[in-house]
């Protein structure tokens, strides 16, 4: 059974990346349902549009961004701001990439990995999310995310 939101999000902006499935999709479901505008994000534009489809009172803007790949983060952040006035409120940073690169070198000792790689897995989602909500007027956008930063 899943946990109910019961706060209403009427009128807030909300970025949701990788959510055309899993543990995204659910939470931008859910901050659909609570009323929020949710840009969702992904690389693929029919898993978008199956997600976008199935919002729940709020509004699902699907985006296609490669999380990974600088210019796509600044349009999309760029596109939020012209479209909501500089307004964001909850960023949930869920995209991931780093998968393939853990499994190919899990026999390797941490100090054997090529650099490279921990900027693979470090890179989608992290890099420039963190300084490019700072382009946005609202004082304090909750971000959301799986890694070390937590919630500013």
């Amino acid at each position: 059974m899943a946990a109910e939101l019961t706060m209403s999000l009427s009128g807030w902006v909300c970025v949701v990346t990788g959510a055309s499935r899993g543990i995204g999709r659910g939470i931008a479901l859910q901050l659909s349902e609570a009323g929020a505008t949710v840009y969702i994000t992904g690389r693929q534009e029919n898993t978008l549009k199956q997600t976008a489809a199935q919002e729940r009172g709020g509004n699902c803007v699907p985006v296609i961004c490669d999380s990974t790949k600088d210019a796509d983060i600044q349009e999309l952040f760029e596109r939020i701001k012209q479209e909501q006035n500089g307004r964001l409120d909850i960023l949930v940073n869920n995209a991931y990439s780093g998968v393939q690169d853990i499994f190919g070198n899990m026999g390797n000792k941490f100090w054997e990995t090529e650099p490279s790689i921990w900027d693979s897995i470090n890179n989608a989602g992290l890099r420039d999310a963190v300084p490019l909500q700072c382009l946005f007027s609202s004082s304090s956008p909750i971000f959301v995310t799986d890694f070390i930063l937590s919630v500013f």
